[in-house]
């Protein structure tokens, strides 16, 4: 009788690994490699193709319904960069949505993640994905003349950049408030960065060409601030901000030109296991699997522009998407592996104990269960590696002044060298009733 006992634990313990390993295991890496396949199709620059790439994942389920805010976010890029701007606003609306409801309820949902891992969870948004959004949708709103709409978008990314460190560390003592075994420090790192420059020279020039040079002068100011706050995390050279003056000045140009590059930081994952040997031939195996991320270093060392006259302009590297990024995400890094390691070890000590106890009626069988143990925490310890991964790595503005008429530029990619790697020429069409028009381009190497 007591053997008979002994079998089901250990087939319950079988039974529990397996569910877990085929309801959750499986589809993170499914959905790992769709996220690869997007992210080559978008950087090769056909959107139609990455559309429909972004629907067959829809057909066959791939995005679950807690993936939906990286659905959105992907799909409002490609809009975006498609001339969409309606359909991409409604698409980036409803992932800024999505984040915001996902994060009210994270804290609730968190603990779930210790039974398997954070993969299960509905996706949130990292914070610098929440921010630029944002960033995408004021374009959408220049492109169609809705300046007091692109106003507002810049308004609420700075508003989301100020609120980074309050909203890490209020997502770090939640996670304290929940934690049951109050043997865990949870804390987040500091932000900082807390200002975004490519929404103070959206607004600088947004506001100078309303006729509001109180309001651009002082976005001018924080834009000046926003520049050495990146240069310090970056360690570049900063942009000279007297060198950027002409955007207060409204008369003086009708166009803003707007070319991004790279690619956006790509998670990683770090695999660390031990073995401890305990008492009484007792074992105690933990893995923990990490993420990192990594920069995409670009090609592209600078960008200019040649208009028919055969004027040439610098593009200026406003806002560095990719550092500001990494340096969101590593203050977010505390809690990511706090998480991640209290997670570990809950598993590794309930496999433990429940070979342990199978051990003492049973050797050989305890032996087994503490196999699938092993495979049960390998199988389903994985680092959640989901991100918006068709957001560009960088972006650069310049203000120009086009005449009256038809006017075609060529947009110039450099290397470190000076080679040309990429042009592409836009056509703009300027009136007398244009106060601002707007170029885009975009080259993902």
């Amino acid at each position: 009788m007591g053997a008979k006992i002994i079998i089901n634990k250990a087939g319950f313990h079988l039974f529990y690994i397996g569910a877990i390993i085929l309801l959750t295991g499986c589809h993170a890496y499914v959905l790992d490699d769709a996220q690869h396949d997007l992210r080559s199709s978008f950087v090769s620059g056909n959107y139609q193709e990455s559309s429909k790439l972004l629907q067959e994942f829809e057909d066959k389920e791939i995005y679950k319904s807690k993936d939906l805010v990286l659905k959105n976010l992907e799909a409002g890029l490609i809009h975006h960069f498609a001339g969409n701007f309606d359909s991409s606003s409604v698409f980036f609306d409803n992932a800024e949505l999505l984040i915001d409801d996902a994060y009210t309820k994270s804290i609730s949902r968190g603990f779930k993640a210790m039974l398997v891992n954070d993969n299960t969870l509905v996706y949130d948004g990292e914070p610098y994905e929440d921010i630029y959004l944002n960033a995408f949708k004021s374009l959408n709103y220049v492109h169609q003349n809705d300046w007091e709409g692109a106003l507002v978008e810049t308004r609420r990314m700075a508003f989301k950049m100020e609120q980074l460190d309050i909203r890490l560390k209020g997502l770090a003592e939640a996670f304290a408030r929940e934690d049951t075994t109050g043997k865990v420090d949870w804390n987040s790192g500091e932000v900082n960065i807390q200002n975004s420059a490519f929404s103070h020279y959206l607004a600088t020039i947004l506001y100078a060409k309303t006729g509001k040079p109180d309001d651009s002068r002082i976005e001018f100011e924080k834009l000046g601030k926003a520049l050495r706050e990146q240069q310090e995390i970056s360690k570049k050279t900063p942009v000279n901000i007297d060198d950027l003056e002409k955007i207060r000045e409204p008369h003086s140009y009708n166009v803003l030109v707007t070319a991004f590059t790279g690619q956006a930081p790509i998670k990683k994952q770090e695999d660390f296991r031990l073995w401890l040997d305990g008492d009484n031939d007792n074992s105690f195996y933990v893995k923990f699997s990490l993420p990192k991320i990594d920069l995409y270093r670009s090609r592209i060392s600078s960008i200019r522009i040649i208009t028919d006259s055969l004027q040439t302009y610098d593009m200026e590297l406003i806002e560095e998407m990719d550092a500001v990024s990494a340096e969101v995400y590593k203050a977010k890094i505390p809690i990511i592996y706090t998480r991640s390691l209290l997670r570990a070890t809950l598993k590794a000590a309930g496999s433990s104990y429940a070979a342990s106890s199978v051990r003492k009626k049973n050797k050989g069988l305890g032996f087994l269960v503490d196999v699938l143990g092993i495979i049960g925490q390998e199988s389903t310890e994985k680092a959640d590696l989901r991100g918006w991964q068709t957001m560009p790595g960088k972006a650069w503005m310049n203000v120009i002044n086009l005449p009256i008429g038809v006017n075609e530029i060529e947009i110039q990619y450099l290397s470190a060298s000076g080679a040309i790697l990429y042009s592409e020429k836009r056509t703009i069409e300027i009136t007398d009733q244009t106060r601002l028009g707007l170029i885009e381009s975009i080259y993902s190497y």
